[in-house]
């Protein structure tokens, strides 16, 4: 049987196909070493002889075809002539007492990454323990791999801009901090907990982070994260993540509407209340229908109209200030505007612009938002609802940096 093109979809050059078998849905290979003879591994010597074969080892390798491929790999005993040392062959292909080449081993990391060790397992027709020990050494190298990649390409970033976030491990209990380069798109590191003392604590154990140089820091309102951003970066521009100020504005809005529901009779109530969160879209990306719905809501209060005009004023702020000296003066504008709304919900929202004003304008130095930072907090969510979350913290923090930097992997 010819079998040079076995040989090369096997990918293997120290082995040669000598027989294919198909036996019931799974193929079987039989193979043997390129090389006649094999160096001893306690002298290095040459001199050795063939003593036979005991035995034939049946290893897992690549599925081809849909079917599971096995290779039978001959047990060749060896003897050295110089040191009197017997040994068996070994195969560069597969570690010694082990089941699957190091090319299976190699791809079982990536069926596990945006799923399950217990789906991997189904899906490639292994042992779930073995996905896992897998899995878990490749983890452990990978991970430092990843996170020394992505600290070294934010070292050596020009107008490196960081995003801080907080995402929960129990909501409204527990949270951790992740640490993203917004430039390069990457995340950098989890610093457990989000109160301000925990964030100096980390600091102190983890000084790493100290020699980042970043040009601005996006974050959201949180008076910790602003602190603890100024002692570690003196010199970086502090930006008000613009959807976390945005919805200051757009609470503010639906405190009014519920307000003006109360009013109401009960068919224009039901209505307003079943379509609200249309009043929160931006107006460029109504449908038409929205926007008849729109003009209906807002002609039922006048204080209602005022408020949304002022919200829809603040997004064409976000997005037509040409340059930070003009953004102050439309901001200062916008202020002015909402000043003349007599309502306590936007008087509450605008003592908190008033407060952030700086960090609010500062968008308008480098227009970057906490926008990945947010994807990335979905997937981590993701993750733990797939996993039912992970007790051990070591193998937690590794499993989110290797899946919200997938595109690093090697595998």
């Amino acid at each position: 049987m010819h079998t040079h093109f076995t040989n090369f979809l096997l990918n293997i050059k120290e082995l040669s196909v000598s027989e294919v078998q198909k036996v019931e849905a799974d193929v079987w290979i039989q193979v043997q070493p390129t090389d006649r003879l094999q160096a001893c591994p306690q002298c290095q010597g040459t001199e050795v002889i063939r003593k036979g074969c005991a035995y034939q080892r049946k290893v897992r390798h690549l599925s081809a075809f849909g079917c599971r491929v096995f290779l039978f790999l001959p047990a060749i005993r060896l003897m050295c002539k110089q040191c009197d040392v017997s040994f068996v062959w070994q195969y560069g292909c597969v570690a010694p007492g082990r089941r699957y080449t190091k090319q299976f081993e190699a791809s079982l990391p990536r069926q596990v990454i945006g799923a399950t060790v217990t789906h991997a397992a189904k899906q490639t027709q292994t042992p779930a323990t073995t996905v896992e020990r897998v899995f878990k050494q490749w983890m452990e190298t990978e991970s430092a791999h990843v996170q020394g990649t992505c600290q070294e390409q934010a070292l050596n970033s020009s107008q490196l801009v960081l995003g801080i976030d907080d995402f929960a491990i129990r909501k409204g209990h527990t949270y951790n901090t992740g640490i993203h380069d917004l430039r390069g798109g990457t995340f950098l590191d989890i610093i457990p907990g989000r109160r301000l003392d925990e964030l100096r604590a980390y600091d102190q154990v983890n000084p790493k982070w100290r020699d980042l140089q970043p040009a601005a820091v996006v974050m959201d309102l949180a008076t910790g994260y602003h602190t603890f951003i100024k002692e570690l970066y003196p010199s970086a521009i502090r930006i008000a993540d613009r959807f976390h100020v945005n919805r200051y504005v757009t609470e503010a809005l639906q405190v009014v509407r519920k307000r003006v529901e109360k009013e109401l009779a009960s068919r224009a109530r039901h209505q307003l209340k079943q379509h609200h969160r249309i009043l929160g879209k931006r107006a460029d990306q109504l449908s038409e229908k929205e926007n008849k719905l729109v003009s209906q809501f807002l002609q039922y209060s006048e204080v209602l109209r005022k408020v949304y005009e002022w919200k829809e004023a603040f997004i064409t702020w976000y997005d037509c200030s040409a340059s930070h000296s003009l953004a102050e003066k439309g901001y200062a504008r916008w202020l002015e505007q909402g000043e003349q709304i007599e309502h306590f919900a936007v008087q509450n929202c605008l003592k908190t612009m008033k407060n952030w004003r700086k960090e609010i304008c500062n968008y308008h130095h480098l227009r970057f938002t906490n926008a990945a930072v947010e994807g990335r907090n979905n997937k981590i969510k993701a993750l733990q609802r797939r996993h039912y979350f992970t007790r051990n913290p070591k193998h937690y923090k590794q499993r989110i940096l290797l899946e919200c930097n997938e595109e690093l992997l090697r595998c």
